[in-house]
């Protein structure tokens, strides 16, 4: 995967995910937490960029474990790193019940499977 393609791709994705959060801003249950949800997409969006770059160099890598190593740290710390933000936004903002879970679980699931897509397309790369 190239790196316009997966821009065009992000963006797309990016401003899908808003439409939809900014279209359930209309529900007053899940109006209090739309800027978390934003917040929870700008998060993803600067970890599929990171985690695209760093997979474009280990793909050609010519270790060719460095990959492996790649996705696994990668996703044990996107796992630390999404609950430290879940926790973050309870102890602080202190919502009441745990709907503001739905949008976040949508958001998670979309880039997780985003960044499986172009990871796979980047662990086909031939290493040099």
């Amino acid at each position: 995967m190239n790196k316009r393609r997966f821009f065009v791709q992000l963006t797309i994705l990016t401003f899908v995910l808003t439409a939809v959060v900014l279209g359930l801003q209309t529900l007053p249950a899940f109006r209090p937490h739309t800027f978390f949800s934003l917040i929870s997409i700008g998060f993803f969006v600067l970890l599929s960029i990171a985690m695209f770059f760093m997979a474009a160099k280990a793909a050609v890598s010519k270790d060719k474990h460095a990959f492996t190593r790649l996705i696994m740290l990668f996703t044990l710390s996107k796992m630390i790193l999404t609950a430290v933000l879940v926790i973050v936004y309870k102890q602080v903002a202190e919502p009441k019940g745990l709907v503001f879970v739905l949008p976040f679980f949508l958001i998670y699931i979309a880039y997780t499977v985003f960044e499986t897509m172009f990871m796979t397309k980047l662990g086909k790369i031939k290493a040099r």
